[in-house]
């Protein structure tokens, strides 16, 4: 791993990416030790920094066993099938995140893992097929 210290321009854009999101310092720092066990930015290299940059915004390959294109496709799919979006038609990640909070343990839907993700997924099928079921009675 590289030992060179993060620029400026790396933790302006720490800083900024998470405001995008929505995501405050306390949320960001607890990111940011999920993905480097390091908790303070200042400590981060410019690798590490990369690292962080690329899983905030949702970049293949940014963290451990990080889901899959596919998967992530698939979540996306069934909340809008669910009808979780906003006027535009775009996914409501609020709540999409809160669902995420409460069957995966994870703040952020993008931060999900491998299995976390699969279990998302399985949680959202059956969201899906009990309302169908509800729709027909």
């Amino acid at each position: 791993m590289g030992t060179e210290q993060i620029t400026a321009a790396q933790i302006r854009k720490l800083h900024v990416t998470a405001r995008e999101y929505g995501i405050d310092s306390d949320l960001l720092h607890e990111h940011i030790f999920r993905i480097v066990r390091k908790d303070s930015i200042k400590l981060l290299t410019r690798e590490e920094a990369a690292k962080v940059i690329d899983s905030l915004e949702g970049r293949q390959g940014a963290g451990e066993e990080t889901m899959t294109q596919k998967q992530r496709w698939y979540i996306l799919s069934l909340a809008k099938k669910l009808g979780w979006t906003d006027e535009a038609g775009k996914v409501d990640e609020k709540r999409l995140n809160g669902m995420c909070v409460k069957y995966a343990k994870t703040s952020c839907w993008k931060w999900l893992s491998r299995s976390s993700a699969s279990g998302v997924i399985e949680a959202l099928k059956n969201m899906s097929t009990n309302i169908k079921a509800a729709e027909k009675d």
